[in-house]
């Protein structure tokens, strides 16, 4: 059953403007130009009481990095986190609470970028520029002890940016975690417009404008756009989550199906009745099942070089 907190978080989640933000298309640049001129969120002060936390911004874009006390230990795992927010948003306060917690369980350090966004950056670029700091990152940890990770567009980044890296040959991180994932820019599947109605967060036509500021030059359906369109064979082990009153379900499910098929990587498929987006971010008791299971997997597979 739902918990009680989760289905008042859900009562309230209109409150917060984000389904008007995705609903409203037409709204949207002038929306983003005013998210522009916020000032970027970072971790609380607890976190910075727990953790060594280091910024830097050599990279062209901002690079937080997350490590415990006495710094990274040699062979403990690494998460490389991507973000989501339909990859124009920045990143949020829960982002940064869900990333600094999986640490804490798991003992291991964290870079998080706060990548090139949309529209003034496109997909190609983005990837690519995400690609160079994991290829340093496995450089620096070993590739095997890596998880890369991320919700909603940041999950769909992830398995764009493993397929990337399968297809030149590159050594693929231990395991890859999506919360919430988009992975269809098309807008197009099934059911996601029955969804709709009682997801308080996302819009269809939110979704399909986003794609279009991110995509670039690029196809809707390409794979670095939508990766649910692309190569899956020999790519790492993936915990996928999702909740049934996000319209993003869709996509989790059909991923999941992709995987089920012979010769596929190993996964795990996680779904929860009732509960909306990107739930796994929040202090709810349902996140803190799935951020366990998330510790789990992350662990299972992890192997040492």
């Amino acid at each position: 059953m739902t918990s009680l907190r989760a289905r008042l978080v859900n009562l309230a989640l209109p409150l917060l403007g984000i389904k008007r933000f995705f609903g409203e298309p037409e709204k949207m640049p002038e929306r983003i130009a005013k998210l522009r001129r916020q000032k970027p969120i970072r971790p609380r002060a607890k976190w910075h009481r727990q953790f060594t936390i280091r910024e830097n911004a050599d990279r062209g874009f901002a690079l937080v990095t997350i490590e415990p006390p006495g710094g990274h230990l040699p062979g403990a795992p690494h998460l490389l986190y991507l973000h989501g927010g339909g990859y124009v948003m920045d990143i949020a306060a829960v982002h940064w609470d869900a990333v600094a917690d999986l640490c804490e369980r798991l003992g291991s350090s964290a870079s998080v970028p706060l990548y090139p966004l949309a529209p003034e950056h496109k997909a190609a670029d983005t990837l690519a520029q995400m690609r160079a700091l994991y290829l340093d990152l496995a450089t620096l940890h070993g590739a095997p002890n890596i998880t890369v990770m991320g919700d909603s567009a940041g999950g769909g980044m992830s398995l764009a940016l493993a397929q990337m890296l399968k297809a030149e040959g590159a050594s693929l991180p231990g395991s890859l975690v999506l919360y919430s994932p988009w992975l269809d820019a098309t807008a197009t599947a099934e059911g996601q417009r029955a969804i709709e109605r009682r997801d308080r967060m996302l819009a269809v036509a939110g979704l399909e404008a986003c794609g279009e500021m991110y995509r670039g030059d690029l196809p809707v359906d390409d794979p670095r756009v939508s990766p649910l369109f692309g190569p899956l064979e020999d790519l790492p082990p993936m915990a996928i989550f999702s909740g049934t009153s996000d319209i993003l379900l869709v996509d989790g499910r059909r991923l999941a199906e992709k995987l089920d098929r012979p010769g596929m990587p190993a996964h795990i498929y996680r779904e929860y009745q009732d509960m909306f987006h990107v739930w796994m971010l929040l202090p709810l008791p349902e996140a803190q099942r799935a951020r366990s299971e998330t510790v789990d997997f992350i662990r299972q597979h992890r192997i040492s070089e």
